[in-house]
Formats: structure tokens, C-alpha cells, sequence
């Protein structure tokens, strides 16, 4: 089409140029000038302002509060009925759109953050919540590091809204690199690490370790881990769209969502421990396992009473995407959370022995926390734990792959251009934001962070890029953090109710997902080929996690199956087995010819006859049985890294499958239907072209 026009208004710029006067020309051009042409000049203009602004990282964005009607709340800049008006009346037109650079009135940047920071939190205190969440449940119970959930979740929004800062307000450093993005970039705590983190905690409290050091071990792990994208984001965006194209993005975002909406069924039928031990435990006890993550109410997993609370959520967050303002509609997932927490709140369950009534909610927690708190208020140990760190290293490719995704959809939602050299410089800049944020944030005590692409949404719909409401934002997610309360608070929130939140916010990334695949237009069949063998096998794992290592994820029973069988059972590492005593021969009474391997030594005695005592001999005892996995003295530690590596690696579905999308994607050569495709495209362009001109002539 731009090529089309180019050529159309070269040949007009030719006959008027030969027929009419030098005036005459210059009015007949303006008018015949593509749009495009002038919305790029616009665009241009927009990123020499950006330019001039960045001498001071961005942070004028906040010059335009005064003390004054439109200092204060934008009383003339600002169409307030847009925002609020819910959407069965709201007729009111959309206001005009506020570029990354737009100085905005108090009130404005407050209410804008303030959706900003509701939107993503329910994404920032979720990693933190089912971290420690797993090691408040018996079997694999970590008393320390379940005690620490309310501080993490504080710890979570502390340093997502400092993290932010960085990443919002840009700055030049030398050799013509930058460091963030300049926009409304909103860092949070990943969800790509979660799987792993989850591993090493649950796998080093069942060997008997501190939960406090495995978290540290993990925090640990990734800051080495955190240098992989620090140096992706000096490599070209060029090469890297090349080698991460959609094709690829796309399958590593949709496998994330659905590794991780099977937790939230988890947690929304009662709890994961519950949820994924019901039958080993049965297999192993005689029983399902019981959900204890629900305030005083311990039921089976998926009780009614579960579901419905958790059913409440997500029947909020649907009424107000339907009848909601913008404004609640940026904030549903907060709201419906703070709704089912409040029907959670207001509910009990009474007591089938005492007849006592029970609580879903406790203030226990509540009650125990200080006013405020800060980081480092509880410290891990840093460590390093080799089995995890190549799947991280494959875990800071994928957040480097889905961050440029975010970038350049935040780019385009603000107004700027997608290709060019600022679009590089922006790509590069919050690159290496996200590294080093990521780093950061381990020495924070969170997980590492990255950026957060619910809030383009937000952008989106309010029509607000300024970097002002992202500064706002910020202050928002501190406040959240450092008001302990509020923490524990969240900390509180039963597991069910945090189910149906979490299971919309991970089925999000799927659609996420979807829609990088889709963004291509035309799938060629070299694409669906790469497609199908990453989602099969990826969703494949997901649904069948035995497949990768015997017992999956189920403790009890299904710890002496990972030690027995498998493509790699955890007996073939083990260096000293346990031992017991084995009869090699039978005790005997013998009495003349006749000889008894039944009686006692007192009943051979009784006949006079001569008693025998059994030989037994220590023997090691390689296969597990009713001893729930416990069943290795030592590993060898050099091939139980390389086990546990493998099987962390096979067993996470966007590891396996993002590896096999990298590998056909490489592999795999460009076919002749994608040739005659582009062959088809040149021939119509050319047809094209000869009717523009004959038209023309005409």
C-alpha cells in the first residue's frame, strides 16, 4: 500500500509539475500526501521531544501539578464521566490520547496509577504467595518459610514499584545504549520462574533441608542466571526477532499459561498439596489428603463449598467486564479478588463433631503484623543449586523473548513507532532493565521481576501513556507493600479464593500467547509443523506429568515411584543404599531325623531337641517401598544434578517445548509455499502498480 501511494504521488508530483505554476504545485502536493506521511512526521516530532526529555530519565512528567483546578485534577484537560460511567450508559466519547511524555494534573496521574497498580496485583503477589504457600502443607511443611508468606508478599510490591522506576524513566548511557524503556513498562514478579522455584523449594524441604535456604538457593541461582539477558539485550533486535520469531514467542507464552492455569484449578478446588495427593495419599494412608489452606474450614478437594467461593470471583470479574466503568473493568481482577475475599470473610462452615462454626478467614495473621515493614526485614541465605541453573538459563531466554514481545506492544498502544531506531533503543533499553532487574530483585528477596503486559490494556482503554501515571503507579504499589497490614491481609486470602483469581490471570497468558501465533496472519504449514510438535508435547506434559519422571508431581506413594521407576528413576543416582537384615537360613529344631523350621527356641528346648538359630546377612535395599521416596542414604551428587536438571527441564512445559520450538525454527528450511506466497504477493503488487499508473495517465 505505502509503495502504491509512493508511486501515485510521484506521478501526480510529475504532471503538475510540468502544467501548473510552482504555487499551484505545492497546494495540489500537501493534498495529495499520504496520511502516513504525516502521522510519521508527528511521530518524528514525538520521539525529538523524547529525546529532549530524557537528559533527566523522564522525570518532568510530573511538572504539571500546581495548586490549581487544573493543576490539581485536570478540571479542563481531563473527561472524567469517560472513566466512571459504567458501559450499559456510557455514550461519552473517549478522550484524547496522552503521549509517554504529557504532564499530568495531580488527580489524573493518582487515579491512573492507581489502576495501574490494580491491575498487576494480583500478578505481583501471586509467585510469592504459592512459593511459601507450598511449604505450609504437612508432608513437606517448612514452619520458617511458611511464616514468611505475609513478608514476601510485602517484599513483592516493595520492590515491583521501585523496580518500575527503573524501567519507566529512561536513561542514556555511553556508546548510545539506553536503560529502560521510557514507558509505562510496569515491572512484576514473573510467572516463568515460578515452576522451578516451586521445585527446588517442595524437592530440598522433602530431603530434609531448610525451606529458607531452598528459597535462597533459588534466589541465588537466578542471579547468576540474570547475565543471560543482560547480554541478550545487547545483541541487535534484529537477530532477535529472527531468532525468536512468533512462531516461537508465541508457543513459550502459551505453554507458560498452561503449566501454570493447572495450579490454579489446584488452588481453586482447595489447595495444590491436596490437590495433587488426594490418590498417592489414599494409595499410602488409606485416604485422600485434606486442604488445610482455607482458614479453619479443612475439607476433601473440590468440596462445593471450595468451588463456590472461588466460582465468586470470576462471576464478579465477569459482571463488571459487562456492566463495569473503564475504570473497574482495568481494576476487575483486584476487585473480584477483594469480593471473594469478602465472601470468604463473611462465610463459615460449621463443625459436623462440635458444632462449632469455623472460619474460612482468620485475623491471626493480621493481628501478628507490625504497621509497616520494609525489605530485609527477613533475610535468606543465598546459595546455588546446579539442577536448576540451565532451566533458568532457559527460563531468562523465554522472559527475554516475551519482554520484547511487551515492549513493542506498549509502544504501540502509546502512539509510537514499532520499527526504527528508537523502537530499537527502547527494545534494548528495557532489556537490560529487565536483567538487571531482575538481579535486583533477587537481592531484594523476590523472585526476579519483568514487565507486566496486563497494563497495556490499561493504556489501551484509558488512552494514558503518560510516564506520569507509571511514577504514580509506583507509589501506589510501595504504599501496598510497606503498609504490613496490607500484606497480611493478602497473606490471609483462603486458597480457593485464590484460585479463581489465579486461574483467569494464567489462562490471560495463554490468550497472551495465542495471540503473538496469530499476529503472523497466515500460518504456513512449515509454522504449523513447529506448532504442533511444541504444544503437543509442552500441553502434553502438562496434562501427563508421569511421563517425564514416574509419581509426577504427588508425594507419598508417588516418591517411591520417582525412586523406582521412570526414564531416569532417582535409584540409578544413588550411591548408598539403606540396609537390612536378610534370612539366608531358616532357624530349625532337629530332633533325631526329624528337623522343624517352625518351632521356637523354647519349644525345641521342650523336646530336647537341638535348636538352630537362623543366619541372616546385611543386604541393601535398592527398590522403595511405603517409605514415601525416603529411600537413599547418599547420592551421587555430579549425576543427581545432571538427573534432576533433565527431568526439571522435561517435566516444565515451556522448557521442553520453547527448546523444541528454538530447534526447528533453526532447523527446519523456509519451503516453497512460503517462495509462491511471496511470488503471489510481488506479481499483485505489480499488477497493482500498472493500474495506479494507467489511472493516473487517464
Amino acid at each position: 500500500t505505502d509503495r502504491l501511494k509512493e508511486v501515485s504521488f510521484a506521478e501526480t508530483k510529475a504532471q503538475v509539475q510540468k502544467g501548473s505554476s510552482v504555487a499551484m504545485a505545492d497546494t495540489q502536493l500537501d493534498a495529495m500526501q499520504p496520511e502516513e506521511k504525516k502521522v510519521e512526521t508527528a511521530v518524528e516530532k514525538d520521539v525529538k521531544e523524547e529525546e529532549e526529555v530524557e537528559t533527566l530519565g523522564g522525570c518532568d512528567s510530573c511538572g504539571a501539578v500546581k495548586f490549581t483546578k487544573e493543576g490539581l485534577y485536570g478540571a479542563d484537560s481531563y473527561d472524567w464521566k469517560y472513566l466512571c460511567m459504567p458501559s450499559i450508559t456510557n455514550k461519552v466519547k473517549a478522550p484524547p490520547m496522552m503521549s509517554p511524555n504529557e504532564k499530568l494534573p495531580l488527580m489524573v496521574a493518582v487515579v491512573m496509577g492507581l489502576q495501574h497498580a490494580l491491575a498487576m496485583l494480583g500478578g505481583v503477589i501471586t509467585p510469592p504467595a504459592l512459593i511459601s504457600g507450598d511449604a505450609c502443607f504437612p508432608w513437606q511443611a517448612d514452619e520458617e518459610l511458611c511464616g514468611s508468606k505475609q513478608y514476601m508478599i510485602s517484599a513483592a510490591l516493595i520492590t515491583s514499584g521501585l523496580l518500575s522506576l527503573i524501567q519507566i524513566l529512561r536513561w542514556r548511557l555511553k556508546g548510545g545504549y539506553t536503560l529502560g524503556t521510557g514507558l509505562i513498562s510496569v515491572m512484576g514478579t514473573s510467572f516463568t520462574f515460578l515452576p522451578i522455584a516451586r521445585e527446588i523449594v517442595t524437592s530440598e524441604i522433602k530431603a530434609g533441608n531448610s525451606g529458607m535456604d531452598a528459597y535462597g538457593k533459588f534466589l541465588g541461582t537466578c542471579m547468576v542466571a540474570s547475565f543471560t539477558e543482560i547480554f541478550i539485550s545487547f545483541v541487535p533486535p534484529r537477530i532477535l526477532k529472527k531468532a525468536f520469531p512468533p512462531i516461537v514467542s508465541g508457543t513459550c507464552v502459551i505453554l507458560i499459561g498452561a503449566g501454570l492455569t493447572a495450579a490454579g484449578m489446584k488452588y481453586w478446588g482447595g489447595g495444590v498439596f491436596c490437590g495433587e495427593n488426594d490418590m498417592s495419599r489414599s494409595a499410602a494412608f488409606g485416604g485422600p489428603q485434606p486442604c488445610t489452606g482455607n482458614g479453619e474450614v479443612v475439607l476433601f478437594y473440590g468440596s462445593p463449598e471450595y468451588v463456590g467461593l472461588g466460582a465468586s470471583v470470576l462471576v464478579f470479574m465477569i459482571m463488571l467486564q459487562a456492566i463495569g466503568s473503564p475504570f473497574l473493568k482495568n481494576c476487575s481482577i483486584a476487585f473480584a479478588l477483594f469480593f471473594g475475599f469478602f465472601c470468604a470473610s463473611v462465610s463459615s462452615k460449621e463443625d459436623a463433631a462440635t458444632g462449632a462454626s469455623l472460619a474460612y478467614v482468620t485475623n491471626a495473621k493480621i493481628e501478628e503484623a507490625s504497621v509497616f515493614t520494609f525489605l530485609w526485614t527477613t533475610t535468606f541465605n543465598l546459595g546455588f543449586y546446579p539442577p536448576a541453573f540451565i532451566p533458568l538459563l532457559i527460563s531468562f531466554v523465554v522472559t527475554s523473548v516475551e519482554t520484547v514481545g511487551d515492549i513493542q506492544a506498549s509502544c504501540d498502544v502509546s502512539g509510537l513507532p514499532l520499527e526504527g531506531p528508537d523502537a530499537d533503543s527502547r527494545i534494548q533499553g528495557g532489556l537490560l532493565a529487565d536483567g538487571l532487574n531482575s538481579l535486583l530483585a533477587c537481592l531484594m528477596t523476590t523472585p526476579p521481576n519483568t514487565t507486566f503486559s496486563q497494563n497495556n490494556g490499561v493504556i489501551a482503554i484509558t488512552r494514558c501513556a503518560s510516564r506520569a501515571a507509571g511514577i504514580a503507579c509506583c507509589i501506589w504499589l510501595l504504599i501496598f507493600g510497606c503498609f504490613a497490614k496490607f500484606g497480611a491481609a493478602l497473606a490471609s486470602i483462603p486458597d480457593c479464593v485464590l484460585g479463581g483469581m489465579t486461574t483467569f490471570l494464567f489462562s490471560n497468558v495463554v490468550v497472551s500467547g495465542i495471540s503473538i501465533v496469530g499476529s503472523t496472519g497466515k500460518m504456513p504449514r512449515r509454522s504449523r509443523f513447529i506448532l504442533a510438535v511444541s504444544l503437543g508435547v509442552g500441553l502434553g506434559v502438562t496434562t501427563m506429568p508421569t511421563w517425564a519422571e514416574a509419581g509426577g508431581v504427588a508425594a507419598f506413594h508417588g516418591g517411591n515411584l520417582k525412586h523406582n521407576y521412570g526414564l531416569w528413576p532417582a535409584s540409578d543416582v544413588c550411591e548408598v543404599f539403606p540396609t537390612q537384615d536378610v534370612e539366608v537360613t531358616p532357624a530349625r529344631c532337629q530332633l533325631n531325623t526329624f528337623t522343624s523350621e517352625t518351632m521356637s527356641e523354647e519349644d525345641c528346648a521342650g523336646v530336647q531337641g537341638t535348636f538352630t538359630p537362623a543366619e541372616t546377612e546385611s543386604k541393601e535395599t535398592t527398590t522403595c517401598a511405603n517409605k514415601n521416596g525416603f529411600c537413599c542414604i547418599k547420592y551421587n551428587e555430579g549425576k543427581k544434578m545432571w538427573r534432576d536438571s533433565l527431568i526439571i527441564i522435561l517435566k516444565t512445559p515451556y522448557c521442553i517445548g520453547t527448546l523444541l520450538a528454538l530447534v526447528l525454527n533453526l532447523m527446519l528450511p523456509a519451503e516453497d509455499e512460503d517462495a509462491e506466497e511471496s511470488s503471489e504477493l510481488k506479481s499483485e503488487l505489480q499488477a497493482a502498480e500498472a493500474e495506479a499508473k494507467q489511472s493516473v495517465e487517464i
